[in-house]
């Protein structure tokens, strides 16, 4: 009789169970093994810890097991596996793996359900099995959505780490069989430290313009320098903490729990039939469980609707698109235009205040292993030297002259369109006002408030009302002179483009875009090449400028 030898896989969940299981299931594979005579290979033993059996991608130890079963000279002819959950936890993946393994001459022996695929019936048998798994799974969601819903509906917590805050045990005098003291729940409190992170992140953003990149930087080069503030998650903050990201839905600007509002329920996972990967989805809102916590409040009402405000401004500019976003509210003429001419990643402003400084973004937030350039170039001394390269010279009389022209003339023309609709808004506005206090006047009266001093304000009251009607009436008879732009102003504004086109940077990125194509920013040993190219031939003579710094 042939030696039949033999492999050993185990498993075990990181929800309901515990490392110890799987020496249990090994245990019980080898005794198995022994009572049937067959021999288990010690170098063939995987094993999978805290992995779900519902994905089979981040079951390591389980693939290799796959690819040496199909290898040419397969050592071991059987596989033991204590149950049949513990390959897979639905029927049409068990009997996909059936099916694999026994072209390539590979049998699994199922130690509890006693299924040995070696035999004509297996197939039945894996399908039945398979089925039995699949509703456990079920079951055991829907029980454990069950018993989480319950602890939320009680004022606990649903468990999971929010960033701001730590969890609590709550006792009430409950022990387990050894006496040990066994918590109703978990409620949470708020962290002063990250609390404080949080608040800073919020008037970044929502107070002082900051885009959530350049927030990213501020943080990490802190945590780089001091060891702190600690990130969420991971080694360092992203984009994506900041303000969430499709798998996320939700970053710390968006979570409603710093202004004291709990939501739970709001998100379920749906799975890949292919691959077992799961999507996060989001639940209709009626699915949502809310409840009010004022004592979990970080962010003020106040701070909260500057973000918001900013948040709708910077999606209706930019279609949500991040790119145009941090171009839109970027405090620097030449984002989005520059690069480094070694990793061809973007230079940017990497230190900010008097004496901001302009380095490549690879360098700066990922370090020498991405980009080894490390230069550092003045903000002003940088741009100047590209707007005297670019050599726009304006100051000419007939420039004047014309800008002159065209600014009043464009002025003029906004002024008329625009003077009824603002006119009109403000004295309907001032209108509704009036009619609510004259409202509010009659109201008294019916309910016996008659008073000289109530008679005199509803008069004075109907006049204010009547006025603001004619006024309506005769709008477009009024006609307010709109304010020139002196020749001597226009005449300042040419003189130092730097300067002016500084002071508006959205507009100034937008002229400049239309000339410069990219700036493309190289260190050598001893010098620095910049090279511009442009976008428009007919305004420059050449394609390109190159110069040394």
């Amino acid at each position: 009789m042939n030696e039949i030898k033999c492999a050993i896989y185990a498993r075990y969940s990181s929800n309901n169970q515990r490392e110890a299981s799987i020496e249990d299931q090994i245990r019980k594979c080898k005794e198995l093994a022994k009572s049937k005579g067959w021999t288990v290979l010690e170098n063939h033993i995987y094993f999978d810890k805290a992995q779900s059996g519902t994905q089979i991608d981040s079951r390591i130890n389980f693939k290799k097991m796959l690819r040496v079963a199909m290898s040419e000279n397969c050592p071991f002819k059987k596989i033991i596996v204590d149950d049949t959950s513990r390959i897979a936890r639905n029927t049409k993946e068990a009997l996909n793996i059936f099916s694999l393994l026994n072209f390539y001459g590979i049998h699994i022996y199922y130690v509890a359900q006693g299924i040995d695929t070696a035999d004509e019936t297996a197939e039945e048998m894996i399908t039945i099995n398979g089925l039995i798994d699949s509703i456990y799974i079920r079951n055991l969601a829907k029980e454990t959505h069950r018993g989480i819903e319950g602890q939320v509906l009680k004022g606990f917590s649903a468990g999971g780490k929010r960033y701001g805050y730590y969890s609590i045990p709550v006792y009430n005098g409950k022990v387990d069989i050894y006496g040990n003291p066994l918590a109703d729940g978990y409620i949470l409190k708020i962290n002063p430290e990250e609390a404080e992170t949080v608040i800073r992140i919020f008037r970044l953003f929502g107070e002082e313009g900051y885009s959530a990149r350049k927030i990213v930087n501020i943080l990490n080069k802190e945590l780089r320098e001091n060891g702190k503030p600690k990130p969420p998650r991971g080694n360092f903050w992203t984009v994506s903490t900041i303000i969430g990201s499709k798998k996320s839905l939700r970053g710390i600007l968006n979570n409603e729990i710093y202004i004291g509002i709990y939501r739970w329920n709001r998100t379920s996972y749906k799975r890949n039939p292919e691959n077992g990967s799961k999507k996060r989805i989001q639940k209709e809102s009626h699915k949502w469980i809310t409840t009010h916590k004022p004592e979990l409040r970080i962010v003020s009402d106040e701070l909260w609707k500057k973000v918001k405000k900013r948040q709708r401004h910077i999606h209706e500019s930019t279609n949500g698109k991040y790119v145009k976003a941090k171009k839109l509210y970027s405090k620097n003429l030449f984002t989005g235009l520059m690069a480094c001419g070694l990793c061809k990643g973007n230079f940017v402003v990497v230190s900010g205040g008097r004496y901001a400084k302009y380095g490549c973004s690879n360098n700066w937030n990922k370090g020498d292993s991405v980009c080894v350039n490390d230069l550092k170039i003045e903000k002003n001394k940088l741009e100047s030297a590209i707007f005297h390269a670019l050599n726009l010279d304006f100051t000419k009389e007939e420039y004047v002259d014309y800008v002159f022209s065209r600014v009043n003339s464009i002025t003029q023309s906004k002024m008329m369109e625009d003077q009824d609709i603002w006119m009109v808004e403000s004295l309907e506005d001032h209108l509704k006002k009036i009619k609510k206090e004259i409202e509010n006047y009659i109201n008294a009266i019916k309910f016996g408030i008659i008073t000289e001093t109530v008679k005199d304000q509803l008069i004075n009251a109907e006049k204010k009302r009547e006025e603001i009607e004619n006024k309506l009436k005769n709008i477009n008879n009024q006609y307010i002179k709109p304010p020139e732009i002196t020749h001597q102003e226009i005449s300042n504004y040419l003189k130092n483009l730097h300067s002016t086109l500084s002071l508006h940077t959205v507009l100034g990125r937008e002229i400049l875009s239309e000339i410069i194509d990219k700036i493309v920013i190289t260190p050598f040993e001893d010098r620095i090449t910049i090279e511009i190219s442009f976008n428009a031939e007919n305004v420059f003579k050449k394609n390109q400028v190159k110069l040394t710094f």
